[in-house]
């Protein structure tokens, strides 16, 4: 017995009509999506960044160390590394004993204390001795953003805010002063997308050129740390 169907599919006309409506949402989506992607992630090696700061401070204030840095290490076209170092009582101590000064010094190993196994590789050369380190590139997230700083650089924190140092690219004589809610300062890191940089020597640039997304980190010498989110024109708190 013969049964009638009523069997339709899509003509070619359909399919193409279709084709080209998804063509059109995906073009005028992709670039809300490649914007929403990139402030996601430099949101996030903002988060990491200051929480590095304020992590290692807080040790510090606490006693855990006596003596604490936070590194900031530029990489050629490639994302800047960051590292928190400590010195514990009795390593701070010979050294004050010994009539040295603090300096905050920058080394891929030793002065600071050996604080687990860890090591990692950047450029060819070993980095060990570090409390924590934070590479944006590494990962599944494969972050690319950079900092306002063009040489390798730090800030140090003693407990009370003893000792604060801040050497190289974050130093005073070297840190333009940027106004913050009224107030020049210049404890602060910017952190920008690596493309933003590569267009002025891979650093990102402090105000005019400086492209959303971008953040800044400011701290105290007591690791008290404050964010910031580039406007397009001005610095808003986070």
């Amino acid at each position: 017995m013969q049964q009638n169907q009523d069997i339709k599919g899509f003509t070619l006309l359909e399919l193409l009509v279709v084709i080209s409506l998804v063509a059109i949402i995906s073009a005028v989506a992709y670039p809300n999506f490649s914007s929403w992607k990139k402030e996601r992630e430099v949101r996030s090696a903002t988060e990491k960044i200051a929480g590095m700061i304020s992590n290692v401070a807080t040790q510090t204030q606490r006693g855990n160390f006596s003596y604490s840095q936070f590194w900031v290490l530029p990489v050629p076209n490639q994302s800047t590394v960051f590292f928190t170092k400590g010195m514990k009582k009795n390593n701070f101590t010979s050294l004050i004993n010994s009539g040295a000064t603090p300096t905050c010094r920058r080394v891929q190993s030793g002065h600071w204390d050996s604080l687990n196994d860890k090591k990692i590789n950047i450029g060819g050369s070993t980095y060990s001795d570090y409390y924590e380190v934070y590479d944006p590139e590494s990962g599944i997230d494969n972050i690319e953003v950079a900092t306002h700083l063009s040489l390798d650089s730090a800030i140090c924190f003693g407990t009370n805010g003893s000792y604060y140092k801040a050497v190289n690219g974050l130093s005073k004589g070297s840190n333009t002063n940027i106004n913050l809610e009224g107030a020049p300062t210049a404890n602060y890191i910017i952190i920008c997308t690596l493309d933003n940089a590569k267009a002025f020597g891979n650093k990102c640039p402090r105000k005019l050129g400086l492209e959303r997304p971008a953040y800044l980190v400011k701290w105290s010498r007591f690791g008290n740390v404050t964010k910031y989110k580039w406007s397009g024109s001005d610095w808003n708190r986070q």
